[in-house]
C-alpha cells in the first residue's frame, strides 16, 4: 500500500517592502467604541450656524452686564431725585414755619374800557409785599378774569416778576373781552355820557408765588385774590367808587 504524504506547509509570508509606509493603528482599549464618519460629512471649516451660535454666546454676557449697569443707574437716579424732593419739602416747611411770611395785598387803582373791534379792559393793579425780610417771586401761569353777575366778561394773564420785601408795585392788566356782545349793563354805562351808570364787577386773580430770602425759598404757594370793584361809569374818566379785595391761600 502506498503511504499518503502530508500536505506541504503554506508558503511563508513575504515581508513588506522597506519603502512602503507601515500603517500603525492607535491602541484601542477594552470598552472603547470606534465610530466611522463618512468622509463627505467631515467639515474642515465650521458651518455658518455654528459661528452664529458661538457669537451669540460670546455677546450675551456683555449685554446682560450693560443692562444691569443701566438698571442700577436708573435706580440711583430715582433715589437721588426722591431725596432732593424730600429735602426741598422739609426746607420749605421749615421756611414757612419759622418766618411765617404774610400774603401779598392787592388793590385796584384804575379801571378803563376801550371800545374797539375787540373791547379791552385796562386795569391798573397795585400789589404790596408786607414782609420785612422775605421777597415774593410771582411765577408764570397766573390767570386773571373779570366777571359781571357771575358771568365772565374778560380774561387775561398775570405777569411774572420778583418783588422785594417792604415793596409796592403798580402794573397794568390788559383783559380781552369775551366773544359776543357786551353785557347790556356795560354797554349802557359806556354809551350813556349824560348820566353815569354805576357798574360792579368781580376781579379774580389766581397766581403761583414763591417766598424767598437770600438763598432760601419756600415751595410754590397758590393764591386766589378776589376784588369786588364798583365804578361810577365806563365812559370817559372812570373813577373807582369802592373796592374790597381778599387774598387767600388755596
Amino acid at each position: 500500500m502506498e503511504e499518503r504524504l502530508p500536505p506541504p506547509p503554506p508558503p511563508p509570508l513575504q515581508p513588506c517592502a522597506t519603502n512602503s509606509p507601515q500603517l500603525q493603528l492607535p491602541y484601542i482599549g477594552p470598552g472603547t467604541y470606534v465610530v466611522q464618519v463618512p468622509k463627505d460629512q467631515v467639515y474642515r471649516i465650521p458651518p455658518p450656524e455654528n459661528a452664529q451660535i458661538a457669537e451669540r454666546y460670546r455677546n450675551s454676557p456683555g449685554k446682560e452686564k450693560k443692562r444691569s449697569c443701566c438698571c442700577w443707574f436708573c435706580v440711583c437716579l430715582i433715589v437721588f431725585i426722591a431725596i432732593l424732593i424730600i429735602i426741598g419739602a422739609i426746607v420749605g416747611a421749615l421756611f414757612s414755619m419759622v418766618l411765617k411770611p404774610k400774603s401779598p395785598r392787592f388793590s385796584v387803582q384804575c379801571f378803563q374800557l376801550k371800545n374797539s373791534t375787540q373791547p379791552l379792559y385796562n386795569i391798573t393793579l397795585k400789589v404790596n409785599n408786607p414782609n420785612s425780610k422775605v421777597g415774593i417771586n410771582y411765577k408764570q401761569g397766573g390767570d386773571v378774569s373779570l366777571s359781571l353777575k357771575q358771568r365772565e366778561i374778560a380774561s387775561g394773564t398775570y405777569p411774572s416778576f420778583y418783588q422785594a420785601h417792604d415793596n409796592s408795585r403798580e402794573f397794568r392788566l390788559a383783559l380781552k373781552a369775551s366773544k359776543g356782545k357786551l353785557p347790556m349793563q356795560v354797554d349802557k354805562s359806556m354809551m350813556n355820557k349824560k348820566k353815569k351808570v354805576n357798574v360792579t364787577c368781580t376781579l379774580t386773580i389766581k397766581i403761583h408765588a414763591q417766598m424767598k430770602m437770600l438763598s432760601l425759598h419756600s415751595g410754590t404757594i397758590k393764591y386766589e385774590v378776589t376784588c369786588q370793584v364798583k365804578v361810577d361809569t365806563l365812559a370817559k374818566n372812570t373813577r373807582v367808587l369802592s373796592q374790597q379785595c381778599e387774598t387767600k391761600r388755596t
